[in-house]
């Protein structure tokens, strides 16, 4: 079993969102969470007060296929 990160994105000024799953595997789900928190949750906020991007992430188990024991991908 291995583990990805579910990115979402959303800019408020044009209304531009998407939602991505990073191709980069984990293998603890303590290292997915570290990565998460560190480069793929953020908030822009110029003004202190009002949100114009911000950037959530969510860890997602990515399970092991039969064809492929290495990275869990078939």
């Amino acid at each position: 079993m291995s583990y990805a990160i579910r990115q979402t994105y959303i800019n408020h000024r044009t209304g531009e969102s998407w939602t991505r799953i990073l191709k980069r595997r984990w293998k603890t789900l303590r290292g997915a969470e570290k990565s998460a928190q560190a480069f793929y949750r953020w908030v822009t906020m110029p003004d202190g007060k009002t949100r114009t991007e911000e950037s959530h992430a969510e860890v997602v188990i990515i399970p092991e296929c039969p064809g492929n024991k290495r990275n869990g991908l078939s």
